[in-house]
């Protein structure tokens, strides 16, 4: 049951964990930073969010993605596949000024997570575009006093 103080304080349920940092990012793919599940009480689910901001060098086309990854121990890490056939991966991003989102079942999850956010240009001149990708961890085990 929810109640009035929870509905008031959402962030009590919530963790928000930036794992690719925002920067300007060229072709190629970024590794986020480890998000450990331990320190959020093991949440069951998450939100992975990907944002692009402005597009440089004027590509002709441009497509950014993001997946998430897990590992036991926090160094090797494997794509995520939460019905144990499918990766969890965002659409494709292909304009600037942009964002998405993808509601994930951790239930299968190791501890450690992190965001991979692949980013490809077709064209332009030395092209970049502002990237940023986010977990938004929920569904834990113990929630946080209010």
């Amino acid at each position: 049951m929810v109640s009035i103080v929870t509905q008031r304080n959402i962030g009590a349920l919530l963790a928000i964990v930036t794992s690719v940092e925002p920067q300007s990012a060229s072709a190629g793919t970024i590794n986020g930073g480890s998000i450990d599940r331990q320190l959020h009480s093991m949440a069951g689910s998450c939100v992975l969010h990907q944002a692009v901001g402005a597009v440089g060098g004027a590509p002709s086309t441009t497509s950014v993605t993001t997946k998430l990854q897990d590992s036991a121990d926090g160094s090797s890490f494997a794509d995520y596949k939460p019905d144990g056939v499918n990766t969890a991966t965002t659409a494709a991003l292909t304009a600037a000024n942009t964002e998405d989102s993808l509601a994930v079942d951790l239930t299968a999850a190791r501890r450690y997570l992190r965001a991979v956010t692949t980013v490809a240009f077709t064209g332009g001149a030395s092209p970049t575009a502002l990237v940023a990708s986010d977990v938004v961890l929920g569904g834990e085990n113990t929630i946080a006093a209010v």
